[in-house]
């Protein structure tokens, strides 16, 4: 969905991705020979910069540390390895390539000093070395500019004509649902905030803009002025096994995609402003969605609890998806019905009782 949504960017100079990851759209759009300038790739977490930088320097290198993990790959040789930090840049590479094949759901964390502390990920056969895939990649990386740096950077290097993709650590859904620590200090809502404001001056700047993140009100209030599509991807990491799945995300641009919008992108329309409480979130949304009386509900439960002095705090969009499997709740022994924009919000399928 991203490439089609590049596609409708039109032609573009310079491409700036300062949330790299695994570098997805970059490697599409290098592949396809798109990029006609230079190529800015960056990250905050250095560990990850580093295998970036090690393939484009010395892949063989890399590929040779690799062979080596692959024989010797076991649990303890997996913990040994996430311990040790090596001197050489192509070791240090193939380190984080090792873990990222080999631990728990290919997950990236690190902890509050900076350290990965995601634990051995049972795997019959993982692919620890793909030397075709490596080479391919560092022939791409070749004339990039990589740096592990904030991703403020834009502001500095992206001019008019240009391409920016910012994939940045996503808004949690729910308050259990937070997850932000691919680098110590997190990612916030503040962060995101300054986000925002990032891509409101490459717009005035007459940079085109692409984002992704999750399908939250707060999303949508922070990008008031863009074009905020709704798309379905897979995700496999939830600890709830129900929400894994597809899961509604948001496909953002500065730029039109109608006429030319790709199937599987759903036009979303802006929200103006929304309170922080997920409760009064869901509020906004029921009455601007056509369902006042369930926001009413909500209300009448909420301001109850209040006025006992509860904190008591319920994942309304989860109430609203009607569970796990699409049946009504109840809360504070009133029923509330299932809601299909809820389900979709939850990456649930659509149950026959939904409305």
């Amino acid at each position: 969905m991203l490439r089609l949504a590049a596609d409708c960017a039109g032609e573009f100079r310079d491409y700036h991705e300062p949330f790299l990851g695994g570098g997805a759209l970059f490697f599409a759009l290098a592949g396809e020979g798109r990029i006609a300038g230079r190529a800015f790739l960056s990250d905050a977490n250095r560990n990850l910069m580093d295998a970036y930088l090690g393939v484009q320097e010395d892949v063989e290198a890399v590929i040779a540390h690799l062979r080596e993990h692959a024989v010797r790959h076991g649990k303890p040789h997996f913990y040994a390895v996430r311990e040790a930090i090596p001197d050489s840049l192509a070791a240090r590479a193939a380190r984080i390539v090792y873990l990222n094949r080999t631990c728990f759901n290919g997950l990236y964390r690190e902890n509050s000093k900076g350290e990965f502390n995601v634990p051995y990920g049972r795997y019959e056969k993982p692919r620890i070395l793909n030397e075709p895939g490596l080479r391919a990649a560092a022939a791409l990386l070749e004339t990039a500019d990589l740096g592990a740096q904030p991703f403020s950077c834009l502001l500095e290097r992206a001019s008019e004509g240009d391409l920016v993709y910012c994939d940045p650590p996503y808004i949690p859904l729910s308050r259990t649902s937070d997850f932000t620590t691919y680098t110590p200090g997190g990612f916030g809502l503040e962060q995101h905030r300054e986000l925002a404001s990032a891509a409101r001056v490459l717009d005035e700047r007459g940079v085109k803009v692409i984002l992704s993140n999750s399908l939250t009100d707060k999303t949508r209030v922070l990008y008031r002025g863009f074009h905020v599509h709704r798309v379905h991807a897979n995700r496999s990491v939830n600890a709830q096994t129900h929400n894994r799945g597809p899961v509604a995300e948001a496909v953002i641009t500065n730029f039109p995609l109608a006429g030319r919008a790709p199937p599987g992108l759903t036009p979303v329309p802006a929200l103006d402003r929304v309170n922080d409480a997920e409760d009064t979130a869901a509020r906004v949304w029921l009455r601007a969605n056509g369902y006042p009386e369930v926001a009413a509900l909500i209300e009448e439960i909420t301001t109850e609890w209040a006025r006992r002095g509860k904190r008591t705090r319920r994942n309304w969009w989860e109430v609203l998806a009607g569970g796990a499997h699409g049946r009504p709740r109840q809360v504070a022994g009133r029923p509330f019905p299932v809601l299909k924009e809820t389900q979709l919000r939850q990456g649930l399928p659509l149950t026959v009782n939904a409305r």
